[in-house]
């Protein structure tokens, strides 16, 4: 490759950026292979260089910077909460899991409440239950009271991934 050098490279180079150009130029480039390669890279590079500027703009270095910083904090965050919910997901679980034991435990005693409620819907006229009865009642619906609970906050638990 034999480098030719012309003394208005400097000048073409000039009129290519700026697209503002003389007729002796024009008439130079197009006798001259140098200037004329040398134009149509000048050329095709302002208008790329252009074109990139008008269509996707940098953002300015300070909200870089801020962007990585509220990035940094989120992270650190989930890393120091992380702990927190699985405790969470955990002593959820282990409710939910005693609120099922003691179900299947008493489930004989709250199948006879419910037939005893079944009963008394069918013969209004049998004499309300006392004692034992009333206080299994009582525990149902405790359970019912702690079971729904456990389950939402097993949903809510779950569902802050």
């Amino acid at each position: 490759m034999n480098p030719s050098h012309c003394v208005f490279e400097e000048k073409v180079a000039a009129a290519s950026r700026s697209g503002v150009w003389s007729d002796s130029l024009r008439a130079h480039v197009a006798g001259c292979r140098s200037c004329e390669d040398l134009a149509l890279v000048t050329g095709y590079l302002s208008a790329s260089s252009q074109a990139s500027l008008e269509t996707d703009p940098l953002p300015g270095a300070d909200r870089i910077w801020h962007q990585a910083q509220v990035a940094a904090r989120a992270a650190a965050m989930e890393r120091a909460l992380r702990p927190i919910l699985w405790v969470r997901r955990i002593s959820f679980a282990v409710s939910a899991a005693a609120v099922v034991v003691a179900l299947i435990s008493w489930w004989p005693q709250i199948g006879w409440l419910v037939s005893g409620i079944a009963q008394s819907f069918t013969h209004p006229a049998a004499p309300a239950a006392a004692g034992p009865q009333s206080v299994l009642l009582l525990l149902a619906g405790a359970f019912l009271v702690v079971l729904l609970p456990v389950v939402f906050g097993l949903y809510l638990s779950w569902a802050d991934n």
